[in-house]
């Protein structure tokens, strides 16, 4: 059963019991009403109940007959998982990997039907990406390009001073201007079918921990992207959806990667910027992402489920966010003032004193 469904059925409980038995303390509060809000707080909550159990209806799927999508990011993760749902639903799959060779790949076209494609794609190479919409347009036969799914992305979780330049370029090629790149290609395809673009964002698009920057700007930048699209290809009855998963357990959360892509960057740190941080603060930062990487969820299925509802919804949403504690997560950090917000992230993610602070006074103030 759903969280919305439970939720809803629990007030309708609430309702029922308040109204015949009026217990403590419900009876204080009612008694304490004119008649005429004792009739709104009932009707509010019913109102409340009747919209949660409403949203948890299946909405009307579109005919997967004649229809193609094309993904990128199809090696692994959630991108791997999406072809092969969308394939033994129907749909004529066009699968983007970045290895085309290896096992991902292979074992994608094993799981999936003869209507599947693997098809090469490096979203930073703008001919590989125009060659991917020459394959698509050779291969589409009598279908239809229905969707694009921008889900190929990389991260890195470093603080900025030794996180270098190149990264930062790094994440904003493949995270943003691979997005733009695959999404201008095939723009020209939906406009006949009047399909849909879904970006693949984060909550870390929506707020930004300590870290997470180069990430964070990525995903802000996606979710702008998504925005200025959606309403710039509504008059091509186009529809745009950014999916904002929290963290999960994928390849681009894997602890060794991310701990050696960290050590790799604090390696080619300037040597006094090293010294001011410190060694024990850099183990100390280590420990902390690894802290954080085991709380990713682990069920990659529920952002799955989203893109599902995103490509095959007659009327999807227009922002989907897996699972409910991200959502009412992401609610409350958005409405916080700033400086409770920054209380909270540096509660959330500890660190050491740096060493070029450790004989200094707390108050002494930085040049």
């Amino acid at each position: 059963m759903k969280f919305r469904t439970c939720v809803a059925l629990i007030l309708l409980n609430i309702i029922a019991v308040v109204y015949m038995y009026r217990p403590w303390p419900f009876s204080v509060v009612l008694e304490s009403l004119a008649s005429t809000s004792e009739l709104y707080f009932y009707v509010a909550l019913v109102i409340i109940s009747v919209m949660l159990l409403w949203s948890t209806i299946p909405k009307p799927r579109v005919d997967p007959a004649n229809k193609a999508v094309f993904i990128t990011g199809c090696d692994s993760g959630f991108g791997h998982e999406l072809a092969v749902r969308l394939d033994r639903m129907g749909y004529h799959v066009f699968a983007g990997c970045l290895a085309p060779d290896r096992e991902g790949a292979k074992s994608l076209k094993d799981a999936a039907s003869d209507r599947l494609h693997i098809v090469p794609i490096d979203v930073t190479d703008d001919f590989q990406v125009l060659q991917a919409v020459k394959y698509v347009k050779d291969h589409i036969g009598e279908n239809q390009l229905w969707a694009i799914v921008n889900n190929a992305g990389v991260a890195a979780f470093c603080e900025i001073e030794w996180c270098s330049v190149q990264e930062f370029q790094k994440i904003m090629d493949v995270n943003v201007f691979g997005t733009v790149r695959v999404t201008k290609g095939f723009l020209p395809l939906l406009r006949q079918s009047e399909g849909r673009v879904i970006n693949v964002a984060s909550l870390a698009g929506r707020f930004t921990l300590p870290a997470f920057a180069a990430y964070s700007m990525s995903k802000k930048a996606c979710i702008s992207f998504s925005d200025a699209l959606r309403q710039e290809m509504r008059k091509f009855n186009i529809k745009v959806i950014t999916i904002e998963p929290g963290l999960y357990k994928t390849p681009i959360t894997y602890e060794n990667y991310l701990i050696d892509r960290n050590r790799k960057s604090w390696a080619e740190t300037p040597t006094d910027v090293r010294a001011d941080y410190g060694e024990e603060y850099f183990d100390a930062f280590l420990k902390q992402v690894k802290i954080s990487l085991k709380q990713a969820r682990p069920n990659v299925m529920e952002v799955v489920d989203n893109m599902i509802e995103a490509v095959c919804t007659k009327n999807p949403s227009y922002c989907y966010v897996p699972y409910w504690r991200y959502r009412l997560r992401a609610f409350i950090i958005s409405n916080l003032p700033v400086y409770l917000s920054d209380k909270l992230f540096a509660a959330r993610f500890p660190v050491i004193q740096p060493e070029s602070r450790k004989s200094k006074s707390p108050k002494t103030p930085t040049s």
